[in-house]
């Protein structure tokens, strides 16, 4: 978020949400398949940024993500950024397709305002102070907010490999109903809102998943799950930034001194060939 995104150092790399998204998702697809004892976090992470502006369509300059880097004091180069481009892609199947859940907060929200204006909706929902009244539209907007704080934490998690942008998307609108605490936001029997509009259909199952989903996110808030946006050790991780390092630059040393034997003995073989 620090890099690209509606929060970004640089204001030239100022973009909408779901372009972090997307970049995070990249990056943590790539190292499932991946070691980062061969590739750079740092710079697979930089190209990740650059590819998801290609693929939400608002592109950006190489030489701006350099400069972003340099305000987080942790530069990269462009042409580290332009080398890494091509690994990434590979790394996952040339699979660009990011769904995120901030669409389905937003499908779920308004499906809700026209539902518990029904005659089976209203049986769903109570006001805390008492008051007996229809839901208008703007009652679901605390709901509405939290839910895109709670997802804004789940991009930067490994949560979005686990279940479906669908699930997280109600899931993170069952825990903000829960966690909301206003007199005048309503409580809304989200669970009773699932039963009432899949009709025929087993919802156990769901359901089970929904409740498990919601106390993953609650623990995101402690860092867990691998968020990126709580709690992170940042001494720890410059520690192993500095291990893998040398890791790679020690496998590039014995690679080259591989590369200058086979040259050698393919320098006498031919010398001998030679003197034969």
């Amino acid at each position: 978020p620090s890099l690209i995104g509606p929060f970004a150092q640089n204001p030239y790399l100022r973009r909408e949400v779901k372009v972090t998204a997307t970049a995070v998702l990249l990056f943590r697809r790539f190292f499932l398949s991946n070691s980062v004892m061969l590739y750079d976090p740092k710079h697979i992470l930089v190209a990740a940024a650059f590819m998801a502006t290609k693929v939400e369509d608002c592109l950006t300059q190489v030489h701006h993500l350099e400069e972003g880097t340099k305000l987080m004091n942790s530069p990269v180069t462009k042409d580290e950024i332009l080398k890494s481009e091509f690994p990434l892609l590979g790394g996952i199947d040339c699979d660009l397709l990011c769904f995120h859940s901030y669409k389905v907060v937003l499908a779920f929200t308004e499906d809700l305002r026209t539902f518990l204006k029904t005659k089976e909706g209203r049986t769903l929902s109570t006001f805390p102070n008492g008051q007996d009244r229809p839901i208008v539209g703007q009652d679901l907007s605390p709901m509405h907010n939290e839910a895109r704080k709670i997802v804004d934490d789940v991009v930067v998690s490994d949560i979005p490999l686990l279940y479906s942008p669908g699930q997280i998307g109600l899931a993170a609108l069952m825990l903000a109903n829960e966690q909301i605490d206003k007199p005048d936001a309503p409580k809304i029997d989200l669970v009773g809102y699932i039963k009432f509009r899949f009709k025929g259909q087993s919802h156990d199952f769901v359901t089970s998943n929904l409740n498990k989903l919601c106390v993953m996110l609650k623990g995101l808030k402690e860092g867990k799950y691998g968020c990126g946006n709580h709690k992170v050790d940042l001494a720890t991780l410059k520690g192993v930034h500095k291990k893998l390092k040398k890791c790679r630059s020690t496998e590039k040393k014995k690679k080259k001194r591989k590369s200058g034997a086979t040259g050698d003995d393919d320098h006498e073989s031919k010398k001998s060939r030679k003197d034969d």
